[in-house]
């Protein structure tokens, strides 16, 4: 298999095929992954000497009066969370709806243009997408990614059994025991979780097979592992070949991407201010209206809830739209590479046919 044709011909599509960019820009919107920075620390002062003694310590202390709240806040804040939790899962099934679709269509369009020659439209690409092979795409995430899931659950508490009376021995005096607990259990979880990563990992990569096997094939979510996966065993050294080449590509993207960011510092401070405005006047006009029949902090919450969402899409437009550019080519490239493949093994078997062919009979 030659790789580098492949990802020349992924380039290719990427830049002549603009209809792809909106399925593209849909997948980086619906698997946009964010990490979480946390950092905490401690000041100290020095002792006053008027903390008590730690025998005459009592929490809550006797002369503490909580705050009276309300009734109509609770009510306001209780109605603010449920409402909350509606739109979280109502983004969340939309989200997970145009995700599938656009990777349908992505697949299938990317495969059309290689038979064809020809360019779809968007409102072909959405029909394709929008078909029964995007909810087996989702059962097949489904069925993939719940073993997994269930075995982190497992490993938790596991993990949990064994520290616990572990903590509860040393408390009792009973420290060798405890402390080898301790150190069993930490083991046992960094071993275990070792294990799911790179079970993860392997089956993010089968999974790409798994779909395309589906969406091309025509086949069911059982038939489709099936077949996806005795394809990846089959020509398994041009799959890891390929799959070191995106893991290399996907480390550039992330090098791009931070100098990208420093080249468009100034759009950056633009964007804070465009998206300062959009979010900050349906916010402003959401606390006047709640406003006049809520008190409190109702009324800024409901704001945020509004203004935040719009304030941090407008923000992320560039990497929105370069995000959905590499989408498009991840997974254009991994549609070339399974059509090479099948064309490999077709190839194979004609000349295993032809030869068996050209074989004399002995009598």
């Amino acid at each position: 298999m030659d790789h580098v044709k492949v990802l020349k011909r992924a380039w290719h599509i990427v830049w002549n095929y603009r209809v792809l960019w909106i399925f593209g820009i849909i997948l980086a919107l619906t698997t946009a992954s964010g990490g979480y920075n946390g950092s905490g620390g401690s000041s100290g002062g020095s002792s006053n000497g008027d903390f008590p003694p730690s025998g005459d310590f009592q929490w809550p202390p006797q002369d503490l009066q909580w705050p009276e709240i309300p009734s109509q806040a609770v009510t306001a804040l209780i109605v603010v969370g449920i409402a909350v939790v509606c739109v979280i899962i109502i983004l969340s099934v939309a989200s997970a709806i145009a995700r599938y679709v656009a990777e349908t269509a992505l697949i299938r369009m990317v495969d059309h243009y290689e038979e064809t020659n020809e360019k779809l439209g968007a409102r072909r690409g959405f029909r394709l997408g929008w078909s029964r092979t995007a909810f087996r795409l989702f059962m097949i995430n489904l069925l993939t990614g719940l073993p997994v899931a269930l075995a982190f659950i497992l490993l938790f508490v596991l993990t949990a059994g064994l520290a616990i009376p572990s903590a509860m021995a040393i408390d009792a005096n009973n420290v060798p025991i405890g402390v080898i607990g301790i150190v069993a259990a930490i083991g046992i979880f960094f071993l275990g979780l070792f294990t799911l990563i790179i079970v993860g990992v392997a089956l993010e990569l089968l999974r790409k097979f798994f779909w395309r096997t589906c969406a091309l094939e025509e086949l069911g979510v059982v038939e489709s592992i099936r077949q996806g996966l005795s394809i990846v065993i089959r020509r398994w050294q041009d799959v890891l070949i390929m799959w070191l080449i995106m893991i290399g590509v996907g480390i550039g993207w992330a090098i791009a991407m931070v100098i990208v960011t420093i080249l468009l510092f100034p759009v950056i401070l633009l964007l804070i201010v465009v998206g300062g405005v959009l979010g900050g006047l349906p916010a402003l006009l959401i606390w006047g209206l709640t406003g006049l029949f809520l008190e409190g902090a109702v009324p800024y919450i409901l704001a945020a809830i509004v203004g935040i969402p719009i304030f941090v899409l407008v923000m992320s437009l560039p990497w929105l739209f370069l995000g959905g550019l590499m989408e498009v080519f991840k997974s254009s490239t991994w549609t070339l590479t399974y059509r090479e493949l099948r064309a490999l093994e077709s190839l194979e078997m004609e000349a295993e046919e032809l030869a068996e062919l050209d074989e004399p009979d002995i009598e």
